[in-house]
């Protein structure tokens, strides 16, 4: 299978050597690797340069930057401006981050995943992060949710979501469009893809209230909105989440923000919602 991958990259100077090693490792190599320097300040452009000297299947584009760290919409822009560069026929395309290091049989797993189930729309390993010199699995979301620094899509899926949207967000966008789209996601376990810094860490500021803009925009409604920001309170063991959440949710709604997906779209993520919690409420009765 033919893989496009798009890595946007703003100041990965400490880590892009080790992840670039990891791409050139595989044994399933992808036909075309893209490297968007995303207006670095540091040596990150040196390093694509390096690479895409080296190697043919290796391009590296600069794409005019305010030189900020950004969560969201600047990072599929760079994403998108990437994949407009690049002319191959692909059959998986992904969005990968430039502080990762996979394993060198990653790719060759991938495909195999793919090719096994054609309603496979996603797929990914799943991340870790160092601490205390041990690589443990960075918990953060659901165990099933395919993380924004490793994102494979097959092309149909791909096309069939529409891309990926220039928001806050994207990265819950894509999963919940591919399931209405009837795709499976797939994550497997068995494959550790390390991290070399911490999700989100240049990207703290105002994060849960951003959540809760996020959760009117995916069109949750206020019942599961609710819902959602309890499981953060419990999650991250702070009171005033639920007030950050909320307090987004309602200013958004105020505002009149624009929604990220259609009327019927919402309604199948409001019932795929309510359906994971019932499930999860069940579970827990059960094993109790």
């Amino acid at each position: 299978m033919k893989i496009l991958i798009i890595v946007p990259i703003f100041n990965e100077e400490h880590h892009l050597d080790k992840c670039l090693q990891s791409f050139i490792n595989q044994t399933n190599k992808p036909l075309n690797l893209i490297l968007v320097n995303d207006g670095s300040t540091d040596n990150s452009k040196k390093i694509i340069n390096k690479y895409s000297k080296k190697f043919s299947w290796i391009n590296g584009y600069d794409k005019t930057s305010n030189g900020k760290a950004e969560a969201g919409k600047k990072i599929i822009k760079a994403f998108n401006y990437g994949k407009s560069k690049s002319t191959i026929k692909y059959d998986l395309i992904g969005k990968f981050d430039g502080d990762i290091i996979l394993p060198k049989n990653y790719f060759e797993k991938m495909i195999q995943h793919f090719k096994k189930d054609k309603k496979t729309g996603m797929c990914s390993g799943v991340l870790y992060i160092k601490k205390n010199n041990k690589w443990e699995n960075e918990d953060l979301h659901d165990k099933r949710h395919i993380r924004g620094a490793l994102k494979l899509y097959s092309k149909k899926c791909f096309e069939d979501i529409g891309g990926l949207t220039e928001n806050l967000g994207w990265d819950t966008v894509d999963e919940l469009l591919a399931k209405y789209f009837k795709y499976k996601t797939t994550v497997d376990n068995k494959i550790m893809v390390k991290h070399l810094r911490a999700t989100s860490e240049r990207y703290k500021k105002n994060h849960i209230f951003n959540q809760g803009i996020l959760m009117y925009r995916l069109r949750y409604g206020i019942l599961i909105s609710f819902l959602a920001s309890l499981k953060l309170v419990w999650k991250n063991k702070n009171l005033k989440h639920i007030i950050e959440c909320l307090s987004g949710y309602l200013n958004a709604r105020k505002n009149k923000n624009e929604f990220l997906l259609s009327k019927d779209q919402g309604k199948f993520v409001r019932n795929f919602r309510i359906k994971n919690i019932i499930k999860k409420i069940f579970n827990k009765i059960n094993f109790n």
